[in-house]
């Protein structure tokens, strides 16, 4: 299971996504009257939606990792994964506009290595399916 670079690019994405309730994706001042911000940065712990994206995340990679003998259904929870990640950086970025003056955190990346290991994932779990029947083919 560990062997498997599907696992690692998961194991990545889970542990992205957990250091997001600790470091902020954005920094500054918060806008008069805004709410869904609380303090000057932005991380996931802000707003009950950044934490109920970031838990479903967190919890469909590591979920991921252990399917390793279906992979019909790890692909499935991957590209899941990698839509709802997207949607996790809309969501950041929506919320980043309720500050009046900021800038983007450099742990921001945080979000972009979740993206990256669903996407990279999703190629090793293909290439173990193209194996697969390759294998089969042969016998």
């Amino acid at each position: 299971m560990i062997q498997r670079k599907q696992t690692l690019w998961l194991l990545l994405s889970a542990i992205s996504s957990g250091l997001t309730f600790k470091f902020p994706f954005y920094s500054g001042v918060v806008a008069p009257g805004t709410t869904g911000v609380e303090g000057p940065e932005l991380t996931a712990t802000d707003n009950i939606y950044l934490i109920l994206l970031t838990v479903l995340v967190l919890g469909l990679s590591a979920v991921t990792i252990f399917l390793f003998k279906d992979r019909k259904k790890q692909i499935r929870l991957s590209l899941l994964g990698l839509v709802t990640s997207l949607g996790l950086i809309a969501v950041y970025w929506v919320y980043s506009r309720n500050f009046s003056a900021g800038n983007i955190a450099i742990t921001a990346l945080l979000t972009l290595l979740i993206v990256i290991g669903f996407f990279f994932a999703i190629q090793g779990i293909r290439k173990d399916q193209k194996l697969i029947r390759d294998l089969d083919r042969l016998r």
